[in-house]
């Protein structure tokens, strides 16, 4: 059986300053298991807690040894991933911004990585206390929630004249959204037909936390019994992870981003419950909440082995900032900004004319060669 819970939600909001972090957990074990293990930790490490929460253990050295105690007996039978929130936002901008232009191919900006160049200067810039991408993804999560273009004004509206010099990436991104802002829209307004929750639950972190572990434990090739404390945006999705939405997310995961070994099947229909009479979801808990509490305050001493143990247990598609990508002296990002450059100048009517592919080998040839260089 595979539990599941999460931490640090805050649905559609990303951008709650009080949380930064999400992490979705799984653990591998009954609730007979879990009731003997819960029971074993409380005599071993007694605490006055009618249901064991992360959030309050971590404040006691008794707590953090009872959770540590946990996770010992647990290693290898759990999985997490976690994001940063901020990043994951930012992620979006891609997916919504310019793959809608791009959808009928988007593939090579997969492979080339740009996806992840995007987020991580929308991040960057996000950071500057004097740039204007705090109001612009702010605007963009108000117009995700409510597919109303008028909603991002920053990024639909921008007036800024011919490109000239070497401006900015988020500027570029700017003047890519808004010289296909009509496009966009008609994409974004499609969520609402398409989406089984209308797409109240868009931005929202929860479904793709589930997916991933999905993913996860079906490579042990068995039908799958998942028990998952309520939630209600994984009670909107839930009709999209078997048969045919399941499968559509699978090839669109394989054609884009090349992924192999994906796909599960279920032994029943996924179940929603009560953490209170599941020992085995309050677990899932514990893992998810004690990583959102690492990452938000940093790992406290003595717990460092239980750090070890989690990280093995940490899935590769957690969300947190790579800042090579935006080093614009290294090879690859000269590359993506070239591209990007592009991009927003067809989006003006200035581009080359060239297809997105010719001009990834021309630019990649110039960078190689040294021909094209950015001073």
């Amino acid at each position: 059986m595979i539990a599941c819970d999460e931490a640090g939600h805050t649905g559609p909001d990303l951008l709650a300053k009080d949380q930064r972090y999400f992490a979705f957990a799984t653990v591998n074990i009954s609730d007979e298991e879990a009731w003997a293990l819960i029971s074993s930790a409380r005599q071993t490490h007694p605490v006055q807690m009618p249901e064991l929460k992360a959030s309050k253990l971590m404040k006691s050295n008794q707590g953090r040894r009872l959770i540590s105690h946990i996770v010992e007996k647990i290693d290898g039978k759990f999985a997490i991933n976690a994001h940063d929130k901020l990043l994951a936002l930012c992620g979006w901008v891609f997916e919504y911004i310019f793959e809608p232009v791009y959808q009928h191919d988007p593939r090579i900006f997969y492979q080339k990585n740009f996806h992840r160049f995007i987020a991580m200067f929308c991040y960057l810039w996000f950071q500057d206390e004097n740039s204007n991408a705090k109001d612009a993804l702010v605007q963009f999560q108000a117009f995700m929630r409510s597919k109303d273009i008028g909603d991002a004004p920053f990024l639909f509206e921008f007036k800024g004249g011919a490109i000239s010099g070497k401006p900015h990436p988020f500027e570029l991104i700017q003047r890519f959204a808004t010289g296909h802002k009509e496009t966009i829209s008609r994409d974004i307004a499609n969520i609402k037909k398409h989406t089984t929750d209308n797409g109240t639950w868009t931005l929202d972190l929860s479904a793709s936390g589930l997916w991933s572990h999905l993913n996860y434990w079906g490579r042990q090739k068995m039908p799958l019994t998942v028990i998952c404390d309520d939630s209600k945006p994984l009670r909107a999705i839930e009709r999209d992870l078997d048969d045919v939405g399941r499968n559509a997310a699978i090839e669109r995961a394989r054609v884009l981003l090349g992924a192999q070994g994906l796909g599960w099947d279920f032994a029943k229909p996924l179940e929603f419950v009560d953490s209170r009479a599941h020992p085995s979801v309050q677990i899932a808990d514990i893992l998810a909440s004690t990583t959102v509490f690492v990452y938000s305050s940093g790992l406290p001493k003595g717990l460092e082995a239980t750090g070890e143990i989690m990280d093995r247990g940490m899935l590769q598609d957690s969300i947190f900032p790579d800042y090579d990508l935006v080093k614009l002296e290294s090879d690859n990002a000269k590359i993506d900004y070239a591209v990007l450059y592009e991009l927003a100048a067809t989006a003006e009517g200035r581009g080359t004319g060239v297809s997105i592919e010719e001009y990834y080998q021309i630019v990649e040839k110039g960078v190689s060669s040294g021909e094209l260089k950015f001073e």
